[in-house]
C-alpha cells in the first residue's frame, strides 16, 4: 500500500518522486495508475509525456503532450514541454508558434523566451538566438543551458570574448552540480561539451572518461534538451581523440 492510500493522488505523488530520481519507467507506471483512478487528473497525463520526452521517446511523447495541453490550457509547463518535443522532432515552426502564443499571454515567461532561442539556434539564426538568450538572462534564468547556448551562438558570430565568458559560466555551474552530486554521468558529459567549446580537448576526454564510469548500458540520458547514451559518449570520445591527433 502506498503512503497516503490507494488513491489517484498518492500514485501521482509516487510518480513525481520516481521522476525526480530519474526512474522514468517506474514513474510512468505510477502516473498511469493515477489516471486509472481519476481520468480527469490531466497533470498525470502531462507527466507521462514529460517522462517519455526525458527518455528521448519524442514520437510517443508528442500526442500525450498535445492532449495534456488541451486539458491544461491555463498552465505553461505542458506547452513548454510540447514546444521542446516539437524542436526535438525538427518541427521548428510548430514549436515557435507555441512559444510565441504563450508569450502573448505571459510576456515574462522566460522558458518560452528560451524556447524561441532554441528555435533560432536550430535554424542557425545566431544573432536572434543570442538576443533571446540575453533576454532570458535578464528575466532571471541563469542556468547552464542559457549560458551554454549563448556561448555557442557567440562562437558562431565570432564574438569570442562573449563566448569564453559564457563557457566559463556554464563550466562553473556544471562543476557546482558535480560537487553536489559527483556520480552524475550527464553532468560530466555536459562538462565535456563545454570544455570542447573552449578548446580544452584533453579535459573533455577526461570528462567523458568520468561520465563513462557512471553511465549505464542501455540508459538514455537527457539534460537541457540534449539526449545521449553510453554509446553516444563512446562515439563522442572517439571524435575528441581524433581532434587531439590533429
Amino acid at each position: 500500500m502506498l503512503f497516503g492510500g490507494d488513491s489517484a493522488q498518492s500514485y501521482y505523488e509516487e510518480g513525481l518522486t520516481s521522476a525526480i530520481k530519474g526512474n522514468y519507467e517506474e514513474a510512468i507506471r505510477y502516473f498511469k495508475e493515477a489516471l486509472k483512478r481519476d481520468k480527469y487528473l490531466y497533470q498525470a497525463e502531462h507527466q507521462i509525456g514529460r517522462c517519455l520526452l526525458r527518455q528521448g521517446k519524442t514520437k510517443e511523447a508528442l500526442p500525450i503532450l498535445e492532449k495534456a495541453v488541451k486539458h491544461l490550457d491555463e498552465l505553461s509547463a505542458p506547452k513548454i514541454d510540447l514546444g521542446n518535443a516539437l524542436i526535438q522532432q525538427g518541427q521548428i515552426k510548430g514549436a515557435r508558434d507555441i512559444f510565441s502564443h504563450l508569450l502573448k499571454t505571459k510576456p515574462q515567461e522566460k522558458r518560452a523566451v528560451l524556447g524561441l532561442a532554441y528555435c533560432a539556434f536550430h535554424e542557425a539564426q545566431w544573432e536572434t538566438a543570442a538576443g533571446l538568450l540575453q533576454r532570458t538572462l535578464e528575466l532571471g534564468r541563469s542556468q547552464f543551458d542559457v549560458h551554454f547556448l549563448l556561448a555557442q551562438a557567440a562562437d558562431k558570430m565570432g564574438e569570442f570574448q562573449l563566448a569564453i565568458a559564457q563557457y566559463q559560466q556554464a563550466e562553473n555551474l556544471m562543476q557546482q552540480s558535480i560537487e553536489a552530486t559527483p556520480d552524475q554521468a550527464a553532468a560530466y558529459y555536459l562538462l565535456a561539451r563545454v570544455h570542447e567549446g573552449m578548446g580544452y580537448y584533453n579535459r573533455a576526454v577526461e570528462d567523458i572518461d568520468q561520465a563513462l564510469l557512471y553511465a549505464e548500458e542501455g540508459q538514455c540520458y537527457s539534460a537541457y534538451n540534449i539526449f545521449f547514451s553510453r554509446e553516444t559518449m563512446l562515439a563522442y570520445k572517439e571524435t575528441l581523440t581524433t581532434k587531439l591527433r590533429k
